[in-house]
């Protein structure tokens, strides 16, 4: 079996497996606007790997109306990801009616592709009876900024996913679990695909030789790329709930907050008092929307106070209180029986990795080295 019959064995076998996980996505009850447009974008890349595995003459002429369709669904690529990174990490998780704004390229294209799509079969393939000749067309400008805009929606996504990231952190006391780091490495990954996708796309527009097998290869890795994003969506049930948390950082997101300077001052001391006496800390599961219960204050305006009076997010602010904790358990003798994984835990901490990084971010030490420097003085 060559190469090519083994990558479209493989375009194949990729629409059944692309049809069970979409039965399985719409079976999971936790059903959203996610999982909608999960569905879509696997439906999309499955069947663009089966035009682009199936691309020759004897093929078209058979299907005549399915030429130049892949132009088309190249300029839903990139609103399809975006759309879906947004949804993954926004407070509602439901697109907003400016969202429809990213219909646009494919209207665009739907105007620009509608002379040849009119045309009635048989004339397509008469037309596509030189089907080289017509294949050179696939490397002409549409296409080449085809690639810029997916390029341009990935650099968006990203920027996306880094918002999502400050969000959390000014919410959560504990973002282990809420990171959703896996998405800037599918995005990253898309990245890499698109410079070889593009690597590919000249060297057959350019008759170079070995990168030209890029342009259909390519095809194997985004399948694969899908499989491993649905496969993180259907084990996530945090990706099925709503994320709270104020959209922005920064002092510039509080000039219209209504606090007065007093007011702040206020907050801040009450806030530090409660640290103290109460520590909240403790509770791994503490929000800063818990907290502001706690303290009887807006969320919003205990969100302005610890980050313009500490210079901190919520999640630093909490976890630095957590980490003097655990420093203070690991030098007193009452907790010489303890593990440090078990003060960690006491401490407010609910994960291994997540406490040793946090600890040695705020010390410059990693705990065991702390605990035998403490020995040491004692």
């Amino acid at each position: 079996m060559d190469m090519l019959s083994l990558f479209r064995y493989f375009v194949v076998a990729g629409l059944i497996n692309t049809a069970l996980f979409v039965v399985l996505l719409l079976l999971n009850k936790r059903n959203n606007t996610a999982t909608i447009l999960l569905i879509c974008l696997m439906l999309l890349v499955s069947f663009q790997a089966l035009l682009n595995g199936f691309d020759n003459r004897d093929f078209f002429l058979a299907h005549p109306n399915l030429f130049r369709v892949s132009w088309l669904q190249l300029s839903l690529f990139g609103p399809l990801i975006y759309l879906l990174v947004k949804v993954l990490t926004s407070e509602s998780q439901r697109l907003k009616w400016v969202d429809a704004l990213h219909v646009i390229p494919f209207i665009i294209y739907c105007v620009i592709l509608a002379p040849w799509f009119l045309k009635p079969a048989s004339e397509k393939r008469r037309i596509l009876e030189d089907f080289e000749g017509l294949s050179r067309h696939d490397f002409g400008w549409l296409n080449q900024v085809s690639l810029v805009m997916i390029f341009i929606y990935l650099l968006f996504s990203l920027r996306q996913q880094s918002i999502y990231r400050k969000r959390i952190e000014n919410t959560f006391s504990d973002i282990s679990m809420r990171r959703l780091d896996w998405i800037r490495q599918f995005l990253y990954s898309l990245l890499i695909i698109l410079v070889i996708s593009g690597l590919g796309f000249y060297g057959r527009k350019w008759n170079i030789p070995l990168i030209t097998h890029f342009y259909h290869y390519n095809y194997v890795i985004i399948v694969g790329l899908v499989y491993w994003l649905a496969y993180k969506c259907l084990i996530q049930p945090e990706l099925f709930s709503v994320n709270e948390g104020p959209e922005k950082t920064g002092k510039e997101k509080y000039r219209k907050s209504g606090l007065p300077v007093e007011g702040e001052q206020s907050i801040y001391e009450k806030l530090l008092f409660e640290m103290d006496t109460m520590k909240p800390y403790l509770d791994p599961a503490l929000t800063i929307y818990t907290l502001a219960e706690k303290l009887q204050v807006s969320r919003h305006h205990l969100s302005q106070v610890i980050n313009e009076r500490s210079g901190k997010s919520f999640y630093d602010f909490i976890n630095i209180y957590r980490v003097e904790e655990v420093k203070r358990r690991l030098k007193s003798p009452a907790f010489s029986h303890h593990t440090i994984l078990s003060i960690a835990f006491d401490a407010g901490f609910n994960s291994k990795a997540t406490f040793n990084a946090t600890f040695r971010k705020f010390t410059g030490m990693t705990p065991s080295a702390y605990q035998k420097s403490s020995e040491k003085q004692v």
